[in-house]
């Protein structure tokens, strides 16, 4: 995805593809890692499903990715990946983006309601 996202910036589509990609992953509950949701968000901001699968048949901006992820945990000190649960019970809204109710409750993805609070782990 991340790739992905320095390509289609060659097209002036970055924003656009990054909000459909955070559609399709907080929203639908696609994983932004899989190569079907990254071509999907593609195509819904624009740009060809050939050519976004050209692309990323490739390893073209894979160095670019590498630095980027290098250069922030370094001038970040950056030494784990964080992982943030939202949640209100006040509202009945517990855990994170793939928590959520189906449609009768608002909710687009349709997987069932998690049970019990989540563990957080620090």
């Amino acid at each position: 995805s991340q790739r992905a996202l320095l390509w289609t910036a060659r097209f002036g589509k970055a924003e656009e593809y990054i909000d459909r990609l955070n559609y399709r992953h907080f929203e639908l509950g696609e994983s932004a890692s899989l190569r079907s949701t990254v071509v999907a968000a593609c195509e819904d901001a624009g740009l060809e499903r050939g050519a976004a699968e050209e692309f990323l048949n490739t390893d073209e901006l894979a160095d670019k990715v590498w630095q980027s992820y290098g250069d922030t945990i370094r001038k970040h000190n950056i030494h784990s990946i964080p992982f943030f649960v939202f949640s209100v019970p006040q509202l009945n809204l517990v855990g994170g983006p793939f928590r959520g109710g189906g449609p009768e409750q608002g909710h687009r993805g349709g997987r069932p309601r998690g049970k019990g609070e989540p563990w957080i782990v620090n």
